[in-house]
């Protein structure tokens, strides 16, 4: 009786990790898929903004119009889809749970010792998680967040001390590690 009972112990926590194997594939993709759109959609307009305007203008329709895309992206995906940082410009992005700031640390070690960072998923009762990392690919996002006097003009910067007074969001380079895209999916 007693090596039936490890069995089937041991047969349900195999099927289990199993289960949560599967469960991290699915929501790895469908993951990456949404941040894959949304990153899309955010460059698309912000270029737009910048065509139109320049960074300035670019900064002003951030502060109005990022928010508002990604919360019509999440309700057309059903989740939640954030960006959380350490060096956030808007404090909506500031992490905020304690997995938000284990998921930065790590991916801020990992970039440190110059690994390749990779998508994570966190399975919880009443939800699933998702995180990809945000790196600094494009020569004109330094226009916002490179080096103020080299990167960021005058006016720019002053823009963005007007719109986010409390910003640490300046003085990256291009390949550096920004922050993490995080989709919350509710549990079934």
């Amino acid at each position: 009786m007693r090596n039936m009972t490890i069995i089937l112990v041991f047969f349900l926590l195999f099927s289990c990790g199993q289960n949560n194997k599967a469960l991290k594939q699915e929501y790895l993709k469908k993951g990456t898929e949404i941040t894959s759109l949304t990153q899309k959609e955010l460059l698309k307009n912000v270029s737009s903004a910048m065509k139109k305007g320049g960074p300035e203008y670019a900064i002003e329709f951030c502060s109005l119009k990022a928010l508002v895309l990604k919360d019509s992206l999440s309700k057309l995906n059903n989740c939640q889809i954030k960006r959380i940082s350490n060096k956030y410009r808007n404090p909506f992005d500031m992490p905020r749970t304690e997995t938000e700031k284990e998921q930065l640390e790590k991916y801020e070690q990992e970039f440190s010792e110059g690994k390749s960072l990779q998508p994570n998923v966190h399975i919880f009762k009443n939800e699933i998680e998702y995180y990809k990392p945000i790196l600094l690919a494009k020569e004109a996002c330094l226009k916002c967040h490179g080096d103020p006097g080299s990167h960021i003009s005058e006016g720019t910067l002053a823009k963005i001390k007007e719109r986010y007074p409390s910003d640490l969001a300046v003085g990256y380079a291009l390949d550096d590690f920004r922050g993490a895209w995080k989709i919350t999916f509710s549990r079934k």
